[in-house]
């Protein structure tokens, strides 16, 4: 008798059932809300537009978008300042391009554009030579918008449709056209971004007004980023994120270029691989930054479909439009 209830006095007590339960189900529901806070994590619509971006490889096509820019940058200019001089002075539209690209892309990408213009508006001897010389530079002028709705189609998954062979030659040209509006737009930005300096510098004399007509003038510029990049987006073809998508994601990518703009120019100007190239170093500036410009351009293309994915109704299961 003795030897049971010392067996008993030395066995441990039992536990309730009750907090032997709550332990499992504590760590049950800490679980689920944690694998909740993960899910709803991947679902957000900028998890979602970034896994888009990576997946559709956007980085690829905007080194590829990149080349062809590169080669469409000088034909460009000289369609758009051509363009253009029938209503303004040739010189003066110039200038002003080369001072906006100054401002974004630095002196030393600007002075490359400016001298590859300058190659490509040398006059050809001869009739047939000067329409040969035309015709390849409309060509290349257009040729980077063929890359760039391939890019847009590719991350917005839109359906490949039979086109007619002139398809591409229409949206070579509508592409031009958009440049010319968007070189006027630059232009006339310019030119009032001048009259709200001289304004300033006139009425800082009676009130101080400096920091706010700063802040209009990098409002106007956000606008008109906003705007290419919405153009561009719009440009595209076929299937597409509605228009109120396609500004957010303008939006959104014109941010990050606003944001990324100073870093990126603060690392070009340090950068021991600009200064490797010699010579050759405003080549690889000036195609960074076109790397960096269409890296964002097709992020925010991927935002647009992100957002009409998550805010479509749940009944309708294509958001994309033509």
């Amino acid at each position: 008798m003795q030897t049971s209830d010392s067996t008993s006095a030395l066995a441990a007590p039992e536990r309730p059932r009750g907090a032997a339960e709550a332990v499992p189900s504590t760590v049950a529901r800490l679980s689920e809300t944690a694998a909740g806070g993960v899910s709803r994590v991947r679902r957000h619509w900028l998890v979602q537009a970034v896994q888009g971006w990576l997946g559709a490889d956007g980085l690829r096509m905007a080194a590829a978008m990149s080349f062809y820019a590169m080669l469409s940058a000088a034909p460009l200019m000289v369609v758009v300042v051509a363009g253009l001089g029938w209503w303004l002075d040739k010189a003066m539209v110039q200038d002003q391009l080369i001072a906006h690209v100054t401002d974004i892309m630095g002196p030393r990408a600007a002075e490359l554009l400016l001298q590859a213009t300058r190659s490509a508006t040398t006059p050809s001897e001869g009739i047939v030579a000067s329409v040969i010389a035309f015709v390849v530079l409309l060509s290349g002028a257009s040729g980077v918008f063929v890359a760039l709705q391939d890019g847009l189609k590719t991350i917005w998954g839109a359906r490949a449709e039979a086109k007619p062979w002139w398809h591409i030659a229409v949206v070579r040209a509508r592409g031009v056209g958009y440049l010319m509006v968007l070189g006027l737009l630059l232009v006339v930005s310019l030119v009032v971004s001048a009259v709200l300096s001289i304004m300033a510098n006139w009425l800082n004399q009676y009130l101080p007004l400096a920091s706010l007509w700063r802040w209009v003038n990098e409002g106007v510029s956000f606008a008109l980023v906003v705007a290419l990049f919405f153009g561009l987006m719009r440009i595209c073809d076929g299937s597409k994120p509605s228009t109120r998508f396609l500004w957010a994601g303008a939006a959104f990518a014109a941010l990050l270029f606003t944001v990324g703009k100073s870093l990126m120019a603060a690392y070009l100007s340090g950068a021991a691989m600009v200064s490797a190239y010699g010579a050759a170093g405003s080549l690889v500036v000036l195609l960074m930054w076109m790397y960096f410009s269409f890296a964002i351009l097709l992020l925010g293309a991927s935002v647009a479909k992100a957002l009409a994915i998550a805010k479509a109704p749940a009944e309708s299961g294509d958001v994309l439009s033509a």
